[in-house]
């Protein structure tokens, strides 16, 4: 795993590079901090303009996200023989997953409170697959409540109900 995650990071900085973004990548592992599993690889926000991070956080994140993909898919390519697996590595810019994580706990807890109150399930709107996986996994363990996804792109939702 380690010359995967070393692999990632080089790959990371290669396409920062490329799209004139150049910048240093860190690995760290916060599954200390975080509900997220998986390396994280973390991009230099110092040698970056304001402009340069505000476009790869511009849309809710979407272009960190379609990095992200992109990250995630070439290492996935490039075990071909299925021997090694990993949790998908989560690229950060800024503290943003970190922040938006928190706001989709905050989220996903006022939603549960509703769904308790009225038995009634709630649709959470506006979200990218990867806040999705994230919600999912928010509620893995939980006895009453469950979640699903349902709708195609781009206008699919997460409900949550109570548990069958």
């Amino acid at each position: 795993m380690d010359a995967t995650v070393s692999q990632a990071q080089t790959w990371l900085e290669r396409l920062l590079d490329l799209m004139g973004f150049a910048s240093k990548v860190t690995v760290e592992d916060r599954t200390e901090k975080t509900l997220v599993m998986g390396p994280w690889l973390v991009i230099d926000e110092t040698p970056l303009a304001p402009e340069q991070v505000q476009y790869l956080l511009a849309d809710q994140g979407a272009p960190l996200d379609a990095i992200q993909y992109l990250v995630n898919t070439a290492m996935n390519t490039g075990i071909r023989d299925n021997t090694e697996t990993f949790p998908p590595f989560t690229v950060e810019l800024g503290d943003f997953r970190q922040r938006r994580q928190l706001e989709l706990i905050s989220l996903s807890e006022a939603a549960a409170q509703k769904v308790r109150d009225t038995h009634q399930p709630v649709a959470m709107e506006g979200m990218t697959s990867g806040d999705r996986r994230q919600v999912h996994s928010f509620f893995e363990e939980s006895t009453d409540l469950e979640t699903e996804s349902q709708g195609q792109e781009p206008y699919r939702r997460l409900v949550i109900r109570p548990r069958r």
